[in-house]
């Protein structure tokens, strides 16, 4: 009975061990999904909504002007009225915040997600760190349990 439950410990065991030894050996894979899936990504979406104005401010500045344009020619507006209308839109612009509303939704998700990302890579790195350490370990005592037995 005490050999059968000694049997199931060195099983579960090398069961233990060998996922520990598969996990390791895909730590790589793991290493790399993480790079492409958690932390890639949202530093694209930082780098693209730093990087560029939203596509929509030049078209409304195009139809603003082509606008203002059209009120002048019919004489609804003066000259005075057309600029100071510009003026206004312009400086508007210039004292939003640095990131627009779905600037600042995108940059606060990415933020998480590269947040999760590398915690998830510093995580995966310590457990790595470990399982060598253990693996050094083991091998250091069955070659103290070898010269045990050997003499």
């Amino acid at each position: 009975m005490a050999n059968s439950n000694r049997d199931n410990h060195n099983s579960i065991f090398e069961i233990m061990d060998g996922m520990m030894f598969q996990l390791s050996k895909t730590k790589k894979m793991f290493m790399i999904m993480i790079l492409t899936t958690l932390i890639i990504p949202p530093i694209a979406l930082l780098v693209m909504t730093s990087a560029y104005d939203s596509p929509f401010n030049d078209r409304f500045e195009q139809r603003l002007e082509d606008r203002l344009n059209e009120q002048l020619r019919r004489g609804q507006i003066t000259l005075e009225e057309a600029n100071k209308i510009k003026n206004q839109f312009i400086n508007k612009q210039r004292n939003q915040v640095l990131f627009q509303p779905p600037q600042l939704v995108i940059f606060v998700i990415s933020l998480v997600w590269l947040g999760v990302g590398i915690k998830q890579w510093i995580s995966i790195s310590k457990w790595d760190k470990k399982y060598q350490k253990f693996k050094e370990k083991q091998k250091q005592v069955d070659k103290k349990l070898d010269e045990y037995f050997d003499s």
